[in-house]
């Protein structure tokens, strides 16, 4: 089998050592505030903080997807570590990994099957909530969303009708 390292991952350790460790503390809000976090460590804490997600658990060993499956949500990885499975591909997955989400926003099935190696705590995406908001938002916020899923999804065009 082929394996290729995570392409996103957030160093947790890190924001830990900082004094990271609740996203809804004062300290963790000073932290934020000061500048001393990347651009991806910003991005994760307000995901991480978001009060309009919801919180999942997953056991050490559980399928969150199955390749081929409807993705009717997306994760966000608080933390935990899985691994994603196509063919004879495989990628690790930690911490700030979004799982099907540009999938999801395509109308498109699960690319992978993914995998729990550790207990995963994730944020929930239900993407009948973003279907939703889309056709709401200003007409450049959309052309960037459509781009954005389909450079991740390296297509030239969407499916017709969606986003």
């Amino acid at each position: 089998m082929n394996e290729f390292s995570a392409s996103f991952e957030i160093d947790v350790e890190h924001l830990h050592a900082l004094g990271v460790v609740d996203p809804n503390s004062p300290k963790s809000m000073d932290i934020f505030a000061s500048g001393q976090l990347s651009s991806n460590d910003r991005l994760y804490f307000s995901l991480w903080g978001s009060k309009l997600l919801s919180t999942a658990s997953f056991e050490a060993k559980k399928k969150i997807f199955q390749e081929g499956e409807d993705v009717a949500v997306a994760y966000f990885i608080v933390s935990g570590s899985l691994l994603a499975v196509k063919d004879n591909q495989i990628e690790r997955l930690g911490p700030g990994s979004v799982l099907c989400l540009a999938e999801g926003l395509a109308g498109l099935p699960a690319p992978k099957t993914v995998i729990t190696v550790t207990p995963v705590q994730a944020r929930i995406i239900p993407l009948h909530k973003v279907d939703h908001m889309v056709p709401n938002l200003p007409h450049a916020i959309r052309q960037i969303i459509r781009t954005t899923v389909k450079r991740t999804l390296a297509l030239n065009e969407l499916p017709k009708g969606v986003l």
